[in-house]
């Protein structure tokens, strides 16, 4: 089954959502706008190996981006095995 199916009616700001592939790790002291989580339970997840975080940069830079998979984290708070269609 996908996990779209059990999204239902919890997707916020009504219809006109569209769920993201990624997104970026939030600042320190904020939480993320889709899930509510903050940068260290981020980190935990991905310590534990319950999600994988993307890091991407520009040739040659030491500092980039870190982006969170969507689906993964929805999956982990839904309880949902990823992968399943």
């Amino acid at each position: 089954m996908r996990i779209e199916n059990y999204l239902g009616s919890k997707l916020p700001l009504g219809s006109g959502y569209i769920k993201p592939e990624t997104f970026r790790l939030p600042k320190p002291g904020q939480r993320d706008p889709h899930f509510g989580l903050s940068r260290t339970a981020y980190y935990r997840l991905e310590k534990a190996g319950v999600i994988q975080m993307r890091r991407v940069s520009k040739h040659g830079n030491i500092r980039g981006a870190v982006l969170i998979v969507f689906d993964q984290v929805l999956a982990h708070v839904l309880g949902v095995k990823p992968g399943l269609r």
